[in-house]
């Protein structure tokens, strides 16, 4: 009797989870609270917080590193804009059905099935856009460098997904690497011969779950197919890196711009992210 009743309390429990996906605004996670510590900072934020310190750590090295070549000078007059979106797709549904059987005469039996479907979907989308002038980052590096004596962004990438290391550095390198061959250039390397760089990194992680309890009576079946109770959690990471010269530097008015180009490159890649999250959300 304990575990019949232990079973119904989970299935009780595991039914109002999964029908309950779609009919609120998502949390953005499933297992703990947004607590707020004791200087006023949400654990949510300062989660984000971090992610965005480690994209910028590694942009900083990346920059640095690959300026040092001495294949791409114009590489430190230029600026980075970042974009982190962040989105929480949640859908449950609910199909009951219901056979009845009729048996009528020695080989005649009457059967009439019913069934309906009801479904829930709710998205939570957040963005975060800032650029920074590639300036500033290499003498942040230079202090670093002196007062650690390397740069290392290792502590900062210390989960999964867009929490782990991202290799933005290396993406960086990579294209000092391409302008040092001079195979894309007919100028010497004192001028740009590219007008944009940029990187887009997407991370899509899903759990699914889904109940079918079944009765069968003599004459009645209660969910004879399908899932009774299902859904389905998506959290979604993108991270649009873009570095290009600047047509505007930072003053109190406002934060440095890039120029149109690359302006127009980063937009497009944001749009065609969000696009594709939807299309991913709409195709489940």
């Amino acid at each position: 009797m304990r575990y019949l009743l232990t079973a119904r309390r989970f299935s009780a429990a595991a039914c109002l989870l999964l029908s309950s996906c779609g009919l609120y605004a998502p949390q953005k996670e499933l297992f703990y609270a947004n607590a707020i510590d004791q200087n006023g900072r949400s654990r949510n934020g300062k989660i984000e917080s971090n992610v965005i310190a480690n994209i910028r750590c590694e942009i900083t090295k990346g920059i640095y590193d690959a300026v040092n070549t001495g294949s791409v000078p114009w590489m430190a007059t230029w600026g980075t804009t970042i974009s982190l979106n962040l989105v929480w797709d949640e859908q449950s549904s609910i199909s009951p059905g219901l056979s009845y059987s009729d048996p009528f005469g020695v080989s005649k039996t009457f059967t009439l099935g019913a069934g309906g479907t009801a479904s829930a979907h709710a998205t939570r989308n957040e963005a975060i856009t800032f650029t920074l002038e590639n300036k500033t980052l290499l003498a942040e590096a230079v202090l670093t460098r002196r007062a650690n004596g390397k740069l290392d962004c290792s502590a900062l990438a210390d989960g999964v997904t867009v929490e782990s290391d991202l290799d933005i550095d290396q993406f960086i390198y990579d294209k000092a690497t391409i302008a040092g061959g001079h195979e894309a250039t007919t100028k010497t390397i004192d001028y740009p011969q590219f007008s944009t760089f940029q990187e887009t990194l997407t991370f899509v992680a899903s759990v699914s779950a889904n109940m079918t309890p079944t009765w069968k009576l003599t004459r009645f079946t209660a969910n004879p197919s399908g899932n009774f109770l299902s859904a389905t959690r998506m959290k979604t990471s993108t991270v649009v890196i873009t570095l290009g010269p600047l047509a505007k530097h930072a003053s109190p008015a406002g934060p440095a711009e890039l120029a149109i180009q690359a302006q127009v490159q980063h937009d497009a890649a944001l749009t065609g992210g969000a696009v594709a999250s939807s299309l991913l959300s709409q195709g489940r």
